[in-house]
C-alpha cells in the first residue's frame, strides 16, 4: 500500500502539472488572440474576468477531452521516469517489486482518468455545447452565419435561407422549396425570418416562419398532411400563429439544420443514436462512427498508456529524454493509426464498425506484446 501510494501521488502530481501546463499556453495564447473582443464585451458582461471565466470554463472541459489520453501518458512517463532517475525504481526491483507491482497505480490513475473523460463526454459536454457554437468574434451569438441548402428527409422539403443566427436560433428570409405531394401551398414557402421550436402541447418539432410573403394567402390555406402527420399549418387552423405566420413541422433542430458539427461532436451517445434513428435527418457515415469511438475510446485510452509505460519500465534500460523521445514517437504512431482509420471509414473504404474499432484491434496486440516483460 506504500508503493501505491507514492506511485499514485507521483503520477497524480504529474497529471496535474501537465494538464496545467498545457490548458495553461492554450488559455494564454488564445485569450492574447482574442483580448480585443472580450475587452469589447467585458462592460455589458460584467467585467473581463467574468467574460474569460465564461469563455474558458466551458472550453476546459472540451480541453480536458481532447487532451487527457495524451496527459496521462504524459503523467505516466514523467511520474515513472522520476522514479528511475532517483534511483527508487532500481531499489523497488532491487527488494523483489515486480515491475507489474510497481506500474499498476498508474494504470488505476489512467483508467480512473479515462473513466472521468467518459463521464465529461456523455455528461457535461451535452449540456454546455451550445457555448462552443459561439466563439470569441461572435460571444453574443447574435452574428450572422452562412447557411446552405438542407433537407429534411422525412418530409423531402428543401429549406433554404441567407443566413442564420446561433442566439435566436433563427434563420434569415427563408425559402422553403416544397416537394410535389406537398404542393398545395405552391412551389415554395417564402417568409422574413424561420425560429426553431422545439414540440409542445400546441404543435410539434418545427420552425415558425413569420412575414410569409408567399403564399400570399397563407392565412387561409388549410393544413398539409401527409398519412397522419401534420407538416404545415396557418392561422386558419393554428389560433396560437400570428398573422402572416406559418409553421412547418420538422425533427431536424437548428443545430442539425445549419450544419454545425458541435451537436455531433457534443451530443452524448444516447443523442447520437437517436439522430441515427431520425428519418428526417438522413445522418452520413460520420455519425455512426462517432458512436462506435465513444465505445472504444477508453480502450483506445488504456491502450496508449500500456504502450508507452514499457518504454520506462521495460527491462532495457533507457535514458530518461530517450524514453521521452521514444514515447513521442509512439503518441504519433497512435493518433496517425486513429485518424487514418477513421479517414478509411470517412471516405466509405470501410465501415463505421470497423473505422472505430480497427485501431484496437491493431494496437492492443501491439500493448500487450510491448507489456509483456512486466508481467514476468
Amino acid at each position: 500500500m506504500l508503493i501505491d501510494r507514492y506511485v499514485t501521488r507521483a503520477m497524480l502530481h504529474a497529471f496535474v502539472i501537465v494538464f496545467v501546463s498545457l490548458a495553461g499556453l492554450y488559455l494564454v495564447f488564445d485569450a492574447f488572440t482574442n483580448m480585443e473582443e472580450f475587452l469589447a464585451h467585458a462592460a455589458e458582461q460584467g467585467g473581463l474576468a467574468r467574460v474569460l471565466g465564461s469563455y474558458y470554463g466551458c472550453r476546459m472541459l472540451w480541453f480536458f477531452d481532447a487532451t487527457s489520453p495524451i496527459v496521462s501518458m504524459a503523467a505516466a512517463m514523467f511520474a515513472l521516469s522520476w522514479l528511475e532517475r532517483h534511483n527508487e525504481l532500481t531499489a523497488l526491483l532491487a527488494a523483489g517489486v515486480t515491475r507489474w507491482r510497481i506500474a499498476r497505480p498508474v494504470l488505476v490513475v489512467a483508467a480512473v482518468v479515462s473513466t472521468a473523460a467518459f463521464v465529461n463526454r456523455e455528461a457535461c459536454l451535452p449540456r454546455i455545447r451550445g457555448a462552443f457554437a459561439r466563439n470569441a468574434q461572435d460571444l453574443r451569438g447574435d452574428r450572422p452565419q452562412p447557411f446552405e441548402a438542407r433537407y429534411d428527409h422525412a418530409t423531402e422539403i428543401l429549406f433554404r435561407g441567407r443566413a442564420a443566427q446561433a442566439a435566436t436560433c433563427r434563420i434569415e428570409a427563408p425559402s422553403l422549396l416544397m416537394p410535389p405531394q406537398l404542393g398545395e401551398y405552391g412551389t415554395q414557402i417564402d417568409a422574413a425570418e424561420a425560429v426553431w421550436r422545439p414540440a409542445t402541447a400546441d404543435h410539434a418539432a418545427g420552425w415558425i416562419l413569420s412575414g410569409v410573403t408567399e403564399p400570399a394567402d397563407v392565412d387561409r390555406l388549410q393544413p398539409l398532411v401527409t398519412g397522419t402527420r401534420t407538416v404545415a399549418c396557418t392561422r386558419a387552423t393554428a389560433p396560437w400563429l400570428e398573422p402572416r405566420q406559418c409553421f412547418v413541422a420538422s425533427d431536424v433542430t437548428f443545430e442539425q439544420m445549419i450544419g454545425s458539427t458541435n451537436w455531433s461532436q457534443y451530443s452524448s451517445t444516447p443523442e447520437l443514436v437517436r439522430a441515427i434513428r431520425n428519418p428526417s435527418l438522413g445522418v452520413g457515415g460520420d455519425v455512426p462512427l462517432r458512436v462506435h469511438s465513444r465505445f472504444v475510446a477508453p480502450l483506445l485510452d488504456m491502450t496508449l498508456v500500456l504502450l508507452g509505460v514499457p518504454l520506462v519500465l521495460g527491462p532495457s534500460r533507457r535514458g530518461v529524454w530517450i524514453a521521452v523521445g521514444m514515447c513521442v514517437a509512439t503518441t504519433v504512431v497512435f493518433f496517425l493509426t486513429v485518424m487514418g482509420a477513421q479517414g478509411l471509414a470517412m471516405q466509405d473504404i470501410c465501415s463505421p464498425c470497423m473505422g472505430a474499432w480497427l485501431p484496437l484491434l491493431v494496437l492492443a496486440p501491439l500493448a500487450a506484446w510491448r507489456a509483456q516483460p512486466m508481467w514476468q
